[in-house]
């Protein structure tokens, strides 16, 4: 798993043609093949956007019995469209640091999907780089690069509970069924020490629902006091802590005559370790001398972890990926 190769690739600026008139019949047909090549890879985009998920999804993964379960996530609960065996990482627990052959517990997304030849034989015809370290985990120091859920070319591999070097792995049929069911940048891919029933009600949280509605109105309201009661000390974001980000708001509320944020589709995510509040977010100020100040619309995802027994925004990101 560790040192993978990258995904990057280059491509260089495509030649105006010349007049098809003075083409000579070679060089037509060259053209008719690379239009061919043309339509087969807009069909293929096509196809591909064809098939993302009509519907929120999400992955859990279940170390203590090896199951990855991918869930559509339908008012506040998950509901499990899949089931599959998965191997995970040599070494039992938590992940702390580059190379301790451990897979990482927590709540993450998916930052790239790759295809041979960019990666490597032995992580099969497909894998997803899972965008860890999070925030989170930066905060609380842990290292290491690569982590992904990818398929094998070694099928006996999924024999055995733990022979990975950090990543979930499947096998290659299986991870084409999830295929259809992540997008990038949005669907969630959540791996817990163990699943039990209490983390498969999220949105039922009627604490954190609360914690959530009481940080927008206290936004919306421009109430400063409020809103950063609602940051944890050891807040980063942005790369400012709390005091810098409450001085940064108060900036922006002497400014701003009114501020809307508009929640839209918000979905709770619970993990022993922290929870993830995402939702669409669109954002609308009026400057007090007249006129938009600041109009957006994208989706904001919310770390949130307990301080003194209550939630608390360890850290937030904004994308403009929406659902």
């Amino acid at each position: 798993m560790f040192g993978a190769s990258g995904c990057a690739q280059s491509f260089s600026r495509t030649p105006d043609w010349p007049i098809i008139s003075k083409m000579s019949s070679n060089l037509g047909r060259k053209l008719a093949a690379i239009a061919s090549t043309a339509l087969v890879l807009i069909v293929s985009v096509t196809a591909s956007a064809a098939t993302a998920p009509k519907s929120k999804t999400a992955i859990l993964v279940d170390k203590k019995t090896n199951q990855l379960f991918v869930t559509e996530y339908v008012d506040g609960k998950y509901k499990t469209l899949r089931t599959f065996h998965a191997t995970l990482g040599k070494v039992r627990g938590d992940k702390e640091e580059e190379a301790d052959l451990k897979t990482p517990e927590g709540i993450y997304t998916f930052k790239s999907r790759m295809l041979p030849p960019s990666i490597k034989p032995k992580f099969g015809s497909l894998a997803f780089y899972i965008a860890y370290p999070n925030t989170y985990d930066s905060l609380a120091g842990r290292t290491g690069f690569d982590i992904m859920l990818h398929a094998t070319n070694v099928p006996d591999r999924l024999k055995e509970d733990y022979d990975s070097e950090g990543c979930v792995v499947v096998r290659n049929e299986e991870i084409r069924e999830i295929d259809p069911y992540i997008r990038l940048g949005l669907t969630p891919i959540l791996i817990f020490p163990e699943l039990t029933e209490e983390y498969l009600n999220p949105g039922q949280d009627q604490k954190l629902r609360s914690f959530f509605e009481s940080w927008v109105k206290d936004w919306e309201a421009k109430n400063l006091d409020g809103y950063i009661s609602h940051y944890h000390s050891d807040f980063s974001a942005q790369g400012m802590d709390r005091p810098k980000w409450q001085k940064f708001k108060a900036g922006l509320n002497s400014r701003y005559s009114s501020i809307e944020i508009g929640p839209e589709d918000v979905m709770y995510y619970r993990h022993p370790k922290y929870s993830m509040i995402t939702f669409t977010q669109n954002y609308r100020s009026k400057l007090k001398g007249g006129g938009w100040g600041h109009r957006s619309r994208g989706t904001k995802i919310l770390y949130v972890g307990e301080e003194a027994g209550q939630p608390k925004i360890l850290a937030e990101t904004y994308t403009q990926l929406m659902w």
